[in-house]
């Protein structure tokens, strides 16, 4: 910034000169306006290539003094610009450096293509849930507006191999596709199926027609924005205490009245092997009485979702619960699902 203020400096006092050039050669030798800026040209950058009109003795001292002040200023000018471009580069070198060191240091995190009007409500939310994640966009604008708000942004094609494995995919946990084409969202899908084969794709999906082969290209979820936002809009019309309750508790706010960090949010948490909840019924885990959350479904590895969970249902690494609470009702959660917790509550690892 000091630099780009020095620089801007330098740039208004050598245009000062100009003008004052140009008008003193018009009004000491009463010269005409072109003539005037060719002699100021030619005195200030030191080229020399001769008058242009005769000078007489007021010519002549203005001349000098123009020479003394305009020589230093394209010098003071040239130097700043210089420095501000060195400066730029080498920070921009830098930068990029440190993001490639904070992505190679990733692991489990997602990947965002695309952020433009869908990616953008995308990373907001990713950053609320505190994930980590890094955003590839390969239009200059976009980019620079994710960088501004902070996010670790690739200025790339996301249908490049190259760019999918700078962003780390081999240790990325998800990948989303929002970029506004199907036919790009499909080649990303493709691409990063074949570079990490455990990776979970969500891809946007325009066209209906899309969506089949989105999945066939290995996308885990499709989505389209234009259905789910027409259906939701019926579904808030005519029930709309419902999805009012909805948003509470799965978005931590009440878009209507605004209010937000509210406590409750929905969550999915995902049964490791040897935990305390490893090989237990729900009655026997007593997930309420341990953690506060409460079970809202089971689902067991391969089938659908068990909504009405019996109390002797059996829960197998590899399973998911999806269960309501607060944030750390959840996270007290996760940490029985995760690891040796003792019956009365001590925990050991």
């Amino acid at each position: 910034m000091d630099r780009r203020r020095a620089l801007l400096k330098a740039v208004l006092l050598l245009l000062a000169i100009i003008i004052i050039g140009v008008f003193g050669y018009m009004l000491i030798e009463g010269a005409n306006f072109l003539d005037s800026l060719y002699m100021v040209i030619i005195t200030v950058t030191t080229i020399g290539y001769g008058e242009v009109f005769p000078l007489g003795t007021g010519g002549e001292i203005f001349t000098i003094f123009l020479i003394i002040a305009g020589v230093g200023t394209v010098g003071y000018t040239l130097v700043s610009a210089v420095e501000f471009m060195i400066e730029n580069s080498l920070s921009g070198l830098m930068g990029r450096r440190k993001m490639r060191k904070e992505i190679e240091g990733m692991i489990g995190h997602y990947i965002l293509c695309g952020y433009g009007r869908v990616g953008q409500h995308i990373a907001d939310d990713l950053k609320r849930a505190g994930a980590d994640f890094v955003i590839i966009e390969n239009d200059a604008a976009a980019s620079e507006r994710a960088s501004g708000l902070g996010f670790l942004v690739i200025k790339a094609d996301a249908t490049s191999d190259e760019t999918l494995k700078e962003a780390g995919i081999e240790n990325a946990k998800g990948l989303v596709s929002a970029l506004s084409s199907d036919a790009e969202n499909l080649y990303i899908t493709l691409t990063a199926r074949e570079l990490c084969p455990h990776l979970f794709i969500v891809s946007r999906c325009d066209a209906e027609e899309s969506e089949p082969k989105l999945r066939r290209a290995g996308a885990d979820r499709v989505i389209s924005p234009h259905s789910i936002g027409g259906r939701r809009m019926a579904a808030m019309m005519l029930k709309p205490m419902v999805w009012d309750y909805l948003d509470l508790v799965t978005r931590g706010q009440y878009i209507e009245f605004n209010v937000e960090n509210l406590e409750w949010r929905i969550d999915d948490v995902e049964i490791q092997p040897n935990s305390y909840l490893d090989g237990k019924s729900i009655d026997e885990a007593k997930i309420y009485s341990i953690s506060g959350a409460l079970v809202l479904a089971v689902k067991k590895r391969g089938l659908g979702f068990n909504t009405k969970p019996a109390k002797d249902t059996r829960l197998d690494p590899g399973d998911y619960i999806i269960a309501i609470g607060t944030v750390d009702q959840l996270a007290k959660l996760e940490e029985v699902a995760t690891s040796k917790v003792w019956s009365q509550g001590g925990r050991y690892t």
